[in-house]
């Protein structure tokens, strides 16, 4: 399955061969991310950040839920039950998916981007990188800091 935002607010689900489109789905603000799990078919999530500051859940062909953040979304990541947002304000806030405030974090500078990390060991490590305008990039596991790298420029 395909799933494309498009500048009309529209998140549109396309048959894997192209050829259909299979259902879409209009939120209130134009899509910046998304991040989709589950089958079509049987049950999934799309989970769609906006220039609004809100990111809509999408489930079944409707908007299941909405989470207002205190900013405009730079990106997200989702790890388990969370979900951890870079925001223009220069924060990280973590939401539960369905939309309770774990956490907000204040960084010193302007958030480039936002990653998870992976583990090449299987554990089930929740480690996101966050890549700062200053150089740095800071490693949290949730709301702990973990490292600092610092980069030249």
């Amino acid at each position: 399955m395909l799933v494309v935002c498009t500048e009309q607010s529209e998140v549109i689900f396309i048959a894997p061969d192209g050829r259909e489109v299979k259902q879409t789905v209009k939120v209130n603000s134009v899509p910046v991310s998304i991040f989709c799990e589950g089958q079509f078919d049987i049950d999934y999530k799309c989970f769609v950040t906006c220039r609004n500051g809100a990111v809509y859940i999408i489930s079944k062909g409707k908007v299941e839920s909405v989470i207002q953040i205190d900013s405009k979304p730079i990106g997200f990541v989702k790890l388990d039950k969370s979900l951890i947002i870079a925001a223009m304000d220069n924060t990280l806030q973590s939401f539960t998916v369905r939309g309770k405030k774990n956490f907000s974090i204040s960084l010193p500078s302007q958030i480039v981007s936002i990653v998870k990390m992976e583990s090449s060991r299987g554990d089930t490590a929740n480690n996101v990188l966050v890549a700062l305008k200053n150089g740095e990039i800071k490693m949290f596991n949730g709301k702990v800091l973990i490292d600092t790298l610092r980069t030249d420029d």
